[in-house]
């Protein structure tokens, strides 16, 4: 009945540690396997999120940044690129210096897979620990703050800071007239700054949901034929617009109330469960 499914990955398909359990990859593999076409659906950028792909012997083009890249792996190319607009990184720029936060843009792998900066890098403990982190240093690059602005193809805008601040963000971001925009927080692993957070700045109308809708079309599919499944205030979209929205039982209480299904948790093998109810 599900002929196309979008995992989330971190809170997901990834456990606690970060890691695939043996059970969801069986599962993963024996969906594609029955002709599925399993793919993933991440805020993640282009490179960590090929080498989950790889391990999962995803082959079909992925979902990411949120919903502004679907690339595909196998014929290297971009299938759907949604860059945002210089009003936008404008305005998000500026809620972000007033809220405190250190900025960055990620940029389109299509010109790099680069991550700008502005300066205070060496004030800011986040933002330097962010910055030089093995898995990304070598992307980095290091602007004047005026040239934030200027970085060609950004595809989302970040900022990084101490996890309590996404609590001020969410509610000064609804009286910011300046954009209509969604914020989306996430834990950043890291070993010096335990409360490491990434917080993406997105135009509502970019999201995961209309990526799904634009790959399902793609597929010829209707998205009555379509499985999400996820856990986070950036899968709303697609867990509403799938024919299947499957939330994780850690998921946000907004997310388990919008879904269709409740299953496990990342650490209880919740997406083996609903691909083994549902599709297998």
């Amino acid at each position: 009945m599900y002929k196309l499914i979008a995992l989330d990955v971190d809170g997901t398909l990834l456990n606690p540690q970060g890691l695939i359990n043996p059970r969801v990859k069986a599962a993963v593999r024996a969906a594609t396997e029955a002709g599925c076409i399993v793919t993933l659906a991440t805020g993640r950028r282009h490179r960590p999120a090929r080498a989950i792909a790889l391990e999962l012997g995803i082959k079909v083009p992925l979902i990411l940044y949120t919903g502004n890249l679907i690339y595909d792996t196998a014929q290297e190319k971009a299938l759907l690129h949604r860059t945002l607009d210089r009003s936008f990184v404008a305005a998000a720029l500026t809620f972000l210096a007033e809220a405190g936060i250190s900025p960055a843009i990620l940029q389109s792998p299509l010109r790099g897979e680069r991550i700008f900066i502005g300066p205070g890098e060496t004030a800011d403990p986040y933002l330097w620990d962010y910055a030089n982190r093995t898995d990304r240093a070598d992307l980095i690059e290091r602007c004047a703050p005026s040239e934030l602005l200027k970085v060609p193809e950004p595809l989302v805008v970040l900022g990084v800071g101490p996890g309590h601040r996404e609590k001020w963000l969410l509610n000064h971001l609804g009286a910011y007239r300046e954009f209509d925009s969604n914020l989306y927080s996430y834990h950043l692993r890291s070993t010096a700054i335990p409360d490491l957070y990434g917080f993406d700045l997105l135009p509502t109308a970019h999201n995961k949901g209309y990526a799904l809708d634009w790959l399902a079309r793609h597929y010829g599919f209707d998205l009555s034929e379509t499985m999400a499944i996820g856990d986070s205030r950036n899968d709303l979209d697609m867990i509403q617009s799938a024919g299947l929205g499957v939330a994780m039982s850690n998921a946000l209480p907004e997310v388990k109330a919008r879904a269709d299904v409740v299953v496990g948790s990342n650490a209880e093998d919740g997406v083996a469960e609903a691909l083994e109810r549902f599709v297998l």
